[in-house]
């Protein structure tokens, strides 16, 4: 579930998911390679693996895998930008976030990606209701997953470093928000993968 673009990063002090099985950034980072590798995925990535088209992994892959979307009017939808129940195989989205899609609008783009990430880590639903909030750590969070995963799969250390860590040029090449790319960058950082 994305809330809405503030909340990308999520809060600094207490997860905002559910609890779900722990999976660091390495893991996280294995598992992106792994689906950049597969032919189905490789096909959503544009311009030499660096631009991943959300609308190519909205309407072409996921349907492929058995995935419907179901669009709401954004009255309808208004505390969150999109959920998923992987279970039921339902991806819902705002309208203005469909929409965006194909202006390339950098967060409706993070949200079809964000949701697809919980697809793929398998979480048992993305709007989880009645669960306690926030008592588990970080690694076993469903959104800090799911938005590092998003990371992983958007902007890939590979192209991070083919773009020579520049700002300006990730944020254009890759499709994504000025906010996304500094979190990106600074989380790469301390992990020491990039200077």
């Amino acid at each position: 579930m994305v809330k809405n673009e503030c909340s990308v990063g999520g809060s600094k002090k207490t997860p905002i998911g559910y609890k779900v099985a722990p999976r660091k950034r390495t893991v996280l980072r294995s598992i992106s390679d792994q689906l950049r590798a597969l032919p189905d995925v490789a096909a959503c990535y544009k311009n030499e693996g660096v631009f991943l088209d959300a609308v190519y992994l909205l309407e072409n892959l996921l349907p492929r895998a058995g995935f419907n979307l179901h669009v709401l009017d954004d009255d309808q939808l208004k505390e969150t930008a999109g959920f998923t129940i992987p279970e039921a195989g339902l991806i819902v989205l705002r309208a203005s976030i469909y929409d965006g899609l194909f202006e390339d609008e950098p967060f409706s783009r993070y949200t079809v990606v964000h949701e697809f990430s919980h697809i793929i880590l398998k979480h048992a639903a993305s709007l989880h209701r009645g669960a306690t909030l926030g008592e588990h750590s970080w690694y076993e969070d469903s959104e800090w997953q799911a938005n590092n995963l998003a990371a992983e799969l958007m902007m890939p250390v590979d192209v991070i470093q083919r773009l020579d860590c520049k700002p300006l040029l990730i944020m254009g090449e890759c499709g994504v928000s000025a906010s996304a790319t500094h979190f990106r960058l600074d989380n790469l950082r301390k992990e020491g993968l990039i200077k």
